[in-house]
């Protein structure tokens, strides 16, 4: 194959069909947003597919700008492909996955994720243009047909993926992250806030204490305080909000606090969790997926980093607080701490650190203005 660095650009009025590869995480999904529309703004009479895994699919599943979503179960599959039962399942789903990402005969397909597992889906699709953003790792720009420069320098996440848009024609005027919603969405949010007490001027914190990498968690213990003193400070009702695997989590930290928070956890899928991230007055969290959402969406937040860089992934557009403690070994981008103390950069931030920015956010009143950064949602049935 042969891979150019753009000195050939692809010919868009031989595009028809396009494919944008970014199947996870959650995180990078909802980075990848404004893409898509700057994409479709540039190219209304495109059909644009997307490939995403289960865990973020929720998030484009009805999306307005989309006219396929192709769901990859890769994370289950490769653990039911090791069962005697569940094996011969799994590996027939991989099968019909493959044999529609071919069938839907793309003639370009856009690499977000520049991993082997994309490099794969990329081939699959047998498209004529392929292409990807320089820095792609594990040999998966071996699959394209253009590789995207990008500038030196740290650059954000959305920031890399508009490079590619810009170089597809496509650059924005605003940078637009469009989410779908149910018509119900809103209703069931503000059904759990009235459940959790919530009346018509009361203060909503929420609480995020979980992420998938154990470097990046600051404390269960360290949650319950900086909730407590807020609760108290403010007289603010405290959500505790994660998903279903952070429900034991999310009642552990609860039991530690005094008043006991309302624990959304587990109660709510991406769409009502983004109804209820619009009428929360601030979230505090460590670097996550629903630190991405409350961004996008320019929910006031205070988010926790160490082991990633803020720079590079942090909340971008929104109404974001970033606090980290400046170390020679942060950010090291690891899931697990190599030092003898585990978690120096998360343990290093204080209680009293979180709960000063908090109300220092909170004084500010309502939310900031995105400026050039517009967020917004699309009903659809």
């Amino acid at each position: 194959m042969t891979t150019s660095l753009w000195t050939d650009p692809v010919p868009m009025d031989q595009v028809r069909r396009i494919l944008i590869i970014k199947p996870s995480s959650l995180g990078d999904v909802v980075n990848a947003l404004p893409f898509l529309s700057s994409l479709r703004q540039r190219y209304p009479d495109r059909y644009i597919a997307w490939l995403v895994e289960e865990e973020a699919a929720e998030l484009l599943l009805g999306h307005p700008l989309l006219d396929r979503v192709i769901v990859s179960g890769r994370r289950r599959w490769s653990r039911e492909i090791r069962s005697p039962f569940r094996g011969s399942a799994a590996l027939r789903e991989l099968a019909a996955l493959i044999a529609e990402i071919h069938q839907g005969r793309y003639d370009l397909v856009v690499d977000l994720q520049g991993l082997l597992k994309s490099a794969l889906m990329v081939i699959c699709a047998g498209a004529q243009f392929r292409v990807g953003l320089a820095g792609a790792r594990e040999g998966s720009r071996r699959a394209l047909t253009h590789v995207v420069p990008l500038p030196a320098g740290p650059l954000h996440a959305v920031d890399r993926y508009l490079e590619a848009a810009k170089c597809l024609g496509a650059e924005p005027l605003l940078k637009t992250f469009v989410f779908s919603s149910r018509p119900d969405d809103g209703a069931r949010a503000e059904a759990l806030l009235t459940e959790a007490g919530v009346g018509p001027n009361t203060l909503v914190i929420a609480l995020n204490s979980q992420a998938r990498w154990p470097t990046k968690l600051w404390g269960e213990e360290q949650f319950a305080q900086v909730g407590e003193v807020l609760a108290r400070r403010h007289g603010a009702k405290i959500v505790v909000i994660g998903s279903s695997s952070d429900l034991p989590a999310a009642r552990r930290l609860a039991r530690r606090m005094n008043p006991a928070p309302f624990v959304a956890a587990g109660r709510t899928d991406l769409k009502v969790l983004i109804a209820l991230m619009k009428r929360i007055d601030l979230l505090v969290t460590v670097d996550s997926g629903p630190m991405h959402l409350a961004a996008a969406l320019g929910t006031p937040l205070i988010a926790l980093f160490g082991p990633t860089d803020p720079r590079l992934i942090g909340p971008y557009g929104g109404d974001g607080v970033v606090l980290r403690v400046p170390l020679p070994c942060s950010p090291c981008s690891k899931r697990r701490c190599r030092i003898e103390i585990d978690r120096l950069c998360m343990h290093s931030i204080s209680v009293e650190e979180v709960a000063e920015a908090a109300s220092a956010r909170l004084a500010r009143g309502a939310r900031d203005a995105t400026g050039a950064i517009t967020a917004m949602t699309q009903q659809t049935l």
